[in-house]
């Protein structure tokens, strides 16, 4: 029985510590349901180092994440999400008589691209509070300044650019060998494919450590999900507002179940978009 409770417990904090990430706040999410919008020929893996509270700039999370680009459209998600839910299946299958019937699903952020409208549309998939968001953009035209500095990042040569996005300076490094306007999260506009790219505080450090030509082209799945659609602007206020107060957040919905002496929980705010 101690077992038992040991996981339970080590689950409800892994899953409120995600929450606590640069995106926002995550629950998990049915797979069953989505459509296909293209089919990836390639997949670049990332590793992000990144701050979450700028008071302890020394404590660094650290995320896997996954690039898929197909003809017409790209996937931005976090690999390390999905096998995380894969790890609970299993716990799942060994200890059923301790767990509830197990639901498909991982958490987190998903970013699409569409070359076709030039529109990337961003979902943020929250069903444990039965809500899930979904936001959709234009392309931003960034100003890159490339530079006559270069480097070897996974065996392609690179070239070094900078720029500003969204209250953040950048320093990136992409391969023309690679001709692929792209990158991790919603960068790109480069003519080549963006390896490397940290703010200049290294508050967030996108890598290469990976890059795979797929032979069985892998499909880009978008999760047909009850989405609520905000404006960019109007759904980073809702991730600040959470972050500011869970509590306050959380009895608007009617949902808090905790003490009723407690009126206030701040979590750390440090988000990629700073306007």
């Amino acid at each position: 029985m101690k077992y038992y409770l040991f996981v339970l417990l080590f689950i409800t904090s892994w899953v409120y510590s995600a929450a606590q990430s640069y995106y926002g706040p995550y629950g998990l999410f049915s797979m069953d349901k989505y459509k296909t919008l293209d089919s990836a020929y390639l997949k670049v893996s990332y590793k992000l180092t990144y701050i979450k509270d700028t008071i302890k700039s020394d404590d660094k999370s650290t995320d896997l994440e996954v690039l898929l680009i197909g003809k017409h459209t790209s996937k931005y998600f976090s690999q390390q999400f999905a096998e995380y839910n894969e790890y609970i299946k299993q716990l799942y299958k060994l200890h059923k008589e301790a767990f509830p019937s197990p639901k498909g699903g991982t958490l987190g952020i998903e970013i699409f691209k569409d070359y076709n409208s030039n529109k990337l549309t961003v979902t943020d998939l929250v069903t444990h509070m039965d809500l899930s968001f979904i936001y959709k953009e234009d392309f931003t035209k960034t100003t890159w300044t490339i530079l006559n500095e270069n480097q070897t990042i996974t065996s392609y040569p690179c070239q070094k650019a900078t720029t500003t996005f969204r209250g953040r300076k950048y320093e990136a490094w992409f391969t023309t060998k690679i001709p692929i306007n792209n990158g991790p999260w919603k960068f790109g506009g480069l003519p080549g494919l963006i390896l490397q790219i940290s703010d200049t505080q290294n508050n967030f450090v996108f890598e290469c450590t990976g890059i795979e030509s797929l032979v069985v082209k892998e499909p880009i799945k978008f999760y047909t999900l009850n989405y609520t659609e905000l404006k960019r602007e109007d759904y980073n206020q809702f991730v600040k507002r959470f972050h500011k107060n869970i509590i306050a957040y959380y009895k608007a919905l009617g949902r808090w179940a905790g003490s009723k002496e407690k009126t206030s929980i701040q979590l750390p705010y440090n988000p990629l978009e700073k306007n």
